[in-house]
């Protein structure tokens, strides 16, 4: 048998073992090796080759300075926003609407002294009382109302309060003019006596005023010194939360800068780069002046809501209050024993409240004391003239009473009330001056923003870029 006739040679796997051939049978032909399994591929990594690396580098930077810069700037521009607004709701709305509700008590106050003078019972010929004085400040106040509808009618939110106002205003005056009209028929009439018509047009008036007037203005004021509390607090606010996102971006940038900076030097061998050291000095510069800048506008719209608009708040509310106080009085004198004891009573509500508006143990600083205190003893005199025009009634003696209230002088009503609400409103002016010093002082913490840190942050990319630029043209 030749070589090539040979039967071919059948190959077994080393990994696996032939089977047995059954007896007797013939051979088992092998079993084929198993598939081995491919491992799942894998995606190839791209290496972060050194222009990659800067470029990638680069780009975080620029990106975090941007972030940096847009909440400086956003932040800045609303901030500086609402203080504007706040003071523009206090000083052109609150203040307004505070100082109609003074005026419209006042008007009330005056017209109802005019009808307190008269002729001397025992003396004919003698005129007791100041009417003129009573009539002269009516019509000022008169035509200061007029003004201030006018201030507060430019406000489209209150148009229906306003138009109310006006409203009722014409309901007023309508029934004062004629309570004056017919005590002008007596002009020979004792004083504290009015003809009855003119007592009861008057009474009219004054529902109008005590039911229309003063509680549509004393919502309008509520509505403003509500508005003015919200935006001091969203001022305040927005102002921290500036502070502090200022503060966490700077942070950040800062923290790349100083790693990239690191990595820069490792890299390539250098000290530092003179570039990225001034734009992580602006960065610093930002972050810093942004932080505490934004704090310190923050404290001071709290000082301006704390020590200028809540005491102010309640001073002229007391100013307010105190006018109807003093019309209640002249009421009083020439109202019958009915009437007059519901004016009483009036009266006696009206100077428990005054007692809680000028107590200043709540809000007033050490350096404010005195001042509360001069207005508390110039209220003082006010309830003794009160004290003494009560007494005088008592006695019969009409035409002491009338003088001690209308005639202008130390002991007498007009003067210390005069004297009273003079020292109230400069206290008052007082307040909203230390509100005003304070909104100016939040303003001027941000004085330059957003101008200055757009420039230096801006600057800063430019020089992150500048900086990166020699180390990519040595991949050249």
């Amino acid at each position: 048998m030749t070589t090539s006739q040979a039967p071919p040679v059948q190959r077994v796997s080393a990994t696996e073992a032939p089977r047995a051939a059954p007896a007797g049978g013939p051979a088992a032909p092998p079993t084929p090796p198993p598939r081995a399994r491919r491992s799942p591929a894998r995606r190839p990594r791209l290496p972060l080759t050194g222009p990659v690396r800067l470029v990638v580098s680069a780009v975080i930077a620029v990106a975090a300075l941007a972030a940096l810069c847009a909440a400086a700037v956003l932040g800045a521009v609303d901030v500086r926003g609402d203080a504007s607004d706040l003071r523009t709701a206090v000083s052109q709305r609150a203040a307004v609407a505070a100082e109609l509700r003074f005026a419209l008590a006042d008007l009330d106050a005056q017209r109802a002294n005019s009808l307190v003078p008269g002729h001397s019972a025992l003396q004919p010929d003698v005129e007791v009382g100041n009417r003129l004085l009573a009539l002269i400040t009516a019509q000022q106040r008169r035509t200061e109302v007029s003004g201030l509808l006018r201030q507060l009618g430019a406000d489209p939110a209150q148009g229906d309060r306003v138009r109310s106002l006006l409203d009722a205003l014409g309901r007023y005056d309508d029934a004062s003019a004629r309570s004056s009209y017919v005590d002008e028929t007596q002009p020979n009439r004792p004083a504290g006596s009015p003809p009855h018509a003119a007592v009861a047009l008057s009474s009219e008036a004054a529902d109008v005023l005590r039911n229309q007037l003063l509680p549509v203005a004393a919502e309008l004021s509520e509505a403003y010194a509500q508005q003015a509390a919200h935006l001091e607090s969203e001022t305040r606010d927005s102002a921290n939360w500036s502070a502090g996102l200022v503060g966490v971006l700077g942070v950040l940038t800062l923290g790349f800068l100083l790693w990239w900076q690191r990595d820069l030097a490792r890299r390539y061998q250098r000290v530092f780069n003179p570039a990225l050291v001034a734009a992580s000095v602006a960065a610093l510069v930002v972050t810093l002046a942004g932080a505490l800048s934004f704090a310190s506008a923050a404290s001071e719209v709290g000082a301006a809501g704390r020590e200028g608009l809540r005491p102010w708040s309640r001073l002229a509310e007391a100013r307010a209050v105190a006018a109807d106080a003093a019309a209640t009085q002249s009421r009083w004198l020439v109202h019958d024993t009915d009437s007059a004891g519901y004016q009483r009573e009036r009266f006696d509500t009206l100077t428990r409240r005054l007692d809680v508006l000028l107590a200043p143990e709540s809000y007033a600083t050490t350096e404010e004391r005195p001042a509360y205190q001069d207005v508390l003893t110039r209220y003082g005199h006010f309830r003794a003239d009160d004290r003494k025009l009560r007494d005088l009634r008592a006695a019969g003696r009409l035409d002491e009473a009338v003088t001690v209230l209308t005639e202008v002088g130390r002991g007498q009503v007009a003067f210390d009330f005069w004297d009273f609400a003079t020292t109230l409103d400069a206290l008052a002016d007082h307040q909203m001056s230390d509100f005003e010093l304070h909104t100016g002082r939040a303003r001027s913490a941000l004085a330059g923003w957003p101008a200055v840190p757009a420039g230096a942050l801006a600057a800063a990319a430019v020089l992150v870029l500048v900086g990166v630029r020699p180390r990519l043209a040595e991949y050249r």
